[in-house]
């Protein structure tokens, strides 16, 4: 989906920082964003950086318990 730059509303910025925290949570490269419209891919990498951040805790959650059984 690729919205025009001056055509994008709340709902559309929210839907994109969604699917962007859903891809940080799976640990999705910030590459990989599908939006072009910088305000669209701005909230979508928004939401890729707070879901990366959980996926990173989650990482270092299980590498602790790891440490800690072997």
């Amino acid at each position: 989906m690729e919205l025009v730059e001056n055509q994008w509303d709340l709902e559309s910025l929210e839907k994109a920082y969604r699917h962007g925290f859903m891809a940080g949570m799976i640990g999705k490269a910030s590459s990989s964003c599908p939006y072009r419209a910088e305000m669209i891919a701005n909230a979508w990498e928004a939401g890729w950086q707070d879901g990366n951040e959980q996926y990173e805790i989650k990482q270092a959650y299980k590498r602790a318990i790891e440490q800690l059984e072997g």
